[in-house]
């Protein structure tokens, strides 16, 4: 009997816990957002010459890297459907 009368929330119950659940689903949000927002920040400009070449640098392995990676998968796909 004791199971019956504890799974049982009274409206109030109901209503703390939506505004509990509220308040971390908004929390979560403004965590995301945060996130995000670093995320796709602008880059800060270079203090130096030695760090802008290096940026630059790895810019441009980075996109090197994703076109041989496509170039490599438009192989294989390639010889799927020969």
């Amino acid at each position: 009997m004791s199971d019956i009368s504890q799974t049982i929330a009274t409206l109030e119950d109901l209503q703390l816990q939506k505004a509990e659940a509220l308040g971390k689903l908004r929390t979560q949000k403004q965590v995301m957002t945060d996130a995000a927002k670093n995320l796709f920040a602008p880059v800060a400009p270079a203090a130096d010459k030695g760090t802008a070449i290096m940026r630059a640098f790895n810019t441009g392995m980075a996109v090197f890297d994703g076109v041989m990676l496509g170039v490599k998968l438009m192989r294989k796909v390639r010889k799927m459907f020969r």
